[in-house]
């Protein structure tokens, strides 16, 4: 019997890649707005949500590329339904 080195074939690309890991954006505030179909927490549809853990590095930095466009639409609709005018 020798000691000799398994032949490696690079890295497992089973394994996720820790420096390649993307945060999930939840903030504990589960509550999706009926009228726009987003969380109130985290600005993220239902649907990704759901699909969050089975996500590429990629498609969850897609995601969050989105959402401060998605927070800023929802302050400028909620000032507008409580009277001021968007914009201001």
């Amino acid at each position: 019997m020798t000691d000799s080195p398994i032949p490696s074939t690079g890295p497992d690309p089973r394994v996720p890649d820790p420096d390649d890991y993307v945060a999930s954006p939840c903030t504990r505030v589960c509550r999706i707005d009926a009228r726009s179909g987003l969380c109130a927490g985290c600005q993220r549809t239902l649907e990704e949500i759901t699909l969050w853990g089975g996500m590429t590095p990629d498609q969850r930095r897609a995601v969050l590329t989105s959402l401060p466009e998605r927070r800023k639409a929802r302050r400028t609709l909620t000032r507008w339904r409580h009277g001021s005018q968007p914009g201001m």
